[in-house]
């Protein structure tokens, strides 16, 4: 079956470009990233960091003029049953950006946990819920290099169902959902550290949960509001008010 391309959709400033652009207009204090291999997007932050990956592979110095720059070699799920970041940076966490396991029950996890130690007017980033493709989507990471796929060796996972997800058990939140390449990007604001909608829920989320559903996937793309980058305004989006 032929894979469906929707690149033109998603063809706007890099993610990459556009954290860096959201690390300078806001300043944040305190950053929390999960996923961090190569480094590309924690040598970013010029402030008090944290960073979470079960290997890194930094290629680039990421400690830059950052004050504090701790790292923890695990996963996430392992990372917040063992410390507290809160504790650690001795306050709530300005920014976060969520790229870890590419598959949707990991980033709900992430985020679920994540928002508890921000502040109502904290960003949480999430990466790659725009996928282009319907085969990178696939749970399996072979998937990448699917004979059918558009976009060979591109695996973005599930966590696209983050989107639905929030909207549905979320609405309170406010999310920017942005064509930045390649796969999109995704700012999450009016959080609320106390709300339990989505833990309490996460037993149903999960069981209500389908993988790889090409019209659940079409279906999405028909729906989703995307923001482009050269319209974005970070200033009325009032990041750390």
């Amino acid at each position: 079956m032929q894979d469906v391309d929707f690149r033109e959709r998603v063809s706007g400033k890099s993610y990459v470009n556009l954290l860096e652009d959201i690390h300078k207009k806001t300043k944040p204090t305190t950053y929390f990233e999960i996923g961090v291999q190569f480094g590309d997007t924690i040598k970013l932050a010029e402030c008090a960091t944290i960073g979470v990956d079960p290997r890194f592979r930094c290629e680039t110095n990421i400690i830059g003029g950052k004050p504090i720059c701790q790292l923890f070699q695990q996963t996430s799920d392992v990372f917040f049953e063992n410390h507290n970041p809160s504790t650690i940076f001795g306050r709530s966490i300005d920014l976060a950006f969520l790229d870890g396991m590419h598959l949707f029950e990991f980033l709900l996890r992430d985020f679920i946990n994540t928002e508890k130690h921000c502040a109502p007017d904290s960003v949480i980033a999430l990466h790659d819920c725009l996928p282009p493709g319907f085969y990178m989507t696939s749970r399996d990471m072979a998937d990448a290099n699917h004979p059918h796929s558009a976009f060979p060796g591109w695996w973005a996972g599930d966590v696209w169902k983050m989107i639905p997800t929030l909207q549905k058990y979320r609405p309170d939140l406010s999310l920017t959902i942005i064509d930045s390449a390649p796969t999109g990007l995704v700012l999450i604001t009016r959080l609320d550290p106390s709300d339990n909608t989505l833990s309490e829920n996460y037993g149903k989320i999960i069981a209500d949960f389908q993988a790889m559903d090409r019209d659940e996937f079409t279906g999405y793309w028909s729906r989703v509001q995307v923001t482009s980058t050269d319209r974005l305004n970070l200033t009325e989006l009032r990041l750390f008010k």
